[in-house]
């Protein structure tokens, strides 16, 4: 009359709870699988290592790399990606301490630090996306194109140092990392300052100009300037002896 066996009484898991931990397991996978979509360091980049400059596309995890402000450090991961098409920025020579005239993606984070860090934000270094510095130092847009890119991760989030002086995150920007990632208002300070000082330094040169007329005027420096010189007039020997 009642069930007479060994599994009459058995707890079984339900049904659901199991596709639960599958869908779960499913939806790790699935992130583990998947690649970022911006961020990271163009193949060709340089980036400072124990044996100097060596390009991103040359590296390998185990290879010791220069940080920002934690000497070297071992590169644990290196991940590849080819993000959508992405807006280019061309960064002139020197515009943050890069050596040679640059076309970055738009979506690379780079940091600036010194003077202009502490004024507006009261930190020593700060990280921007690059299309928020449009305008400061020369930097300006460029065609649209569809880039490998390279993630370079580190045991903990680090700025590598890359074409000379630049100085690049090149992981995965994460949005509470350890250094400040500014927003797109906060960092349009920066050009901003950048065009105030511009705008000084102008007006410096001008007025150290009138002053130089003004003396030139009470020594009487421009009331006859001399004569252009014009190297035909050696064959008439007017400039002889």
């Amino acid at each position: 009359m009642l069930l007479d066996h060994t599994t009459a009484f058995t707890d079984y898991q339900p049904v659901d709870l199991l596709l639960d931990l599958r869908l779960h397991d499913a939806e790790d996978q699935a992130a583990a699988r998947s690649r970022p979509q911006q961020g990271g360091v163009l193949p060709g980049t340089l980036i400072e290592t124990e044996c100097g400059f060596k390009q991103a596309r040359a590296l390998r995890p185990g290879d010791m790399v220069q940080t920002f402000d934690g000497g070297q450090r071992e590169v644990v991961t290196i991940r590849h990606s080819v993000p959508r098409l992405t807006a280019m920025v061309h960064v002139p020579v020197g515009a943050l301490g890069n050596d040679a005239a640059l076309e970055l993606p738009s979506d690379a984070v780079v940091a600036v630090s010194g003077d202009i860090a502490l004024d507006l934000f009261d930190l020593p270094v700060v990280t921007v996306k690059l299309v928020a510095l449009i305008g400061h130092n020369g930097i300006s847009t460029a065609l649209p194109q569809r880039l490998a890119r390279i993630h370079i991760g580190c045991a903990e989030e680090e700025l590598l140092w890359t074409e000379g002086g630049l100085v690049l995150n090149a992981g995965e920007p994460e949005d509470d990392g350890f250094y400040s990632l500014l927003s797109f208002t906060e960092a349009r300070q920066i050009v901003a300052a950048g065009r105030e000082d511009h705008s000084a330094c102008e007006i410096a040169v001008e007025v150290t100009s009138d002053e130089d007329g003004d003396d030139a005027a009470f020594l009487g420096l421009d009331a006859a300037p001399l004569p252009a010189f014009d190297p035909i007039d050696l064959l008439f020997g007017r400039y002889a002896a």
